[in-house]
């Protein structure tokens, strides 16, 4: 009878860890450092001059031209906004700007909601043509249409009232409207409506009641967009309003800054300055994240 010998255990040898690979120094980006740079420098910027607004109109006349530019007011004249409200005649600008923003941003989002809707699910014949007709007026600076658009206005009759302003910015916010909102009908899917559709809705019921609510993101960027465009814009305002009752801020405030270095009454023009930068102001503060991912989605996915 044989006894069985024991098999020695083998002997693992102790592998050494491999060396760890060496840390690279992530590389230097001077470009974005530049860029990070330049937007802190233009924030800081646009801060300190509402800042510096802010602080010189709750001076007195005296102190404003007497004090340090970035003093603080002595005695804070908060009567300088009632004065600049009443008595400059802000108050008349404000109205106009608020209807003239409010009615243009309504219509010109009414035809563009559905012109995009249009151009982005239904195929027709010469639809890459009206495409770019409309595009090309994102391309067409302002001096080029303003002599046919003056006497297009005075042959309507419309020159120098709110209501010709309001059928210019209609017009010329039309096109970015379209091509903001086209891009995102087109990233719908098409089983929504042809689900709609087989349920039995008309076409117009599932354009207000399944298309509209998806694109609800975009309409409101496209919206905030144009009212910060329409309340600040000058050029055309000044070139068609000639009635002073008829002026908006932009063009009300030059008339203030004229009559200002006559009247040696600073204070009151840039309290009126204050009062027309709040409204936008507090609008984006709200609302910025929502129009940076509307127009950013919106360029991803045209």
């Amino acid at each position: 009878m044989t006894t069985p010998t024991a098999t020695p255990p083998a002997v693992v040898s102790a592998v050494p860890p491999a060396p760890a690979p060496p840390r690279r120094r992530p590389p230097f980006r001077g470009g974005r450092l530049l860029t990070h740079l330049a937007l802190a420098s233009y924030c800081l910027t646009s801060v300190s001059a509402f800042v510096w607004c802010a602080m010189v109109s709750l001076k007195t006349n005296p102190e404003f031209f007497s004090s340090s530019p970035w003093s603080l007011p002595e005695d804070p004249q908060w009567g300088n906004y009632a004065d600049a409200w009443n008595g400059a005649q802000i108050s008349r600008f404000f109205l106009n700007s608020l209807y003239v923003t409010v009615a243009s941003v309504g219509v010109s989002l009414l035809f563009a909601v559905m012109a995009a809707y249009v151009l982005a699910r239904v195929d027709f014949p010469g639809r890459s043509l009206v495409r770019l007709i409309f595009l090309s007026g994102l391309m067409m600076p302002a001096f080029l249409v303003i002599v046919p658009l003056y006497f297009l206005l005075n042959n309507l009759g419309l020159l120098g009232s709110l209501h010709g302003l309001v059928l210019v910015y209609i017009a010329t916010q039309i096109p970015f409207s379209i091509y903001l909102l086209s891009s995102f009908f087109q990233s719908l899917p098409k089983e929504l409506e042809e689900a709609a559709c087989m349920d039995g809705a008309s076409p117009t019921r599932t354009f207000f009641s399944v298309v509209l609510p998806q694109v609800s993101p975009a309409i409101a960027s496209v919206a905030l967009l144009n009212t910060l465009s329409i309340w600040n814009e000058f050029f055309f305002a000044l070139v068609f309003l000639s009635d002073p009752e008829q002026q908006t801020i932009p063009v009300g405030i030059l008339g203030l800054s004229v009559n200002a270095q006559y009247s040696a009454n600073w204070v009151q023009l840039f309290a009126g300055l204050v009062i027309t930068m709040i409204p936008m102001l507090v609008l984006f503060a709200f609302a910025q994240e929502r129009i940076a991912r509307g127009v950013s989605v919106g360029a991803l996915k045209g």
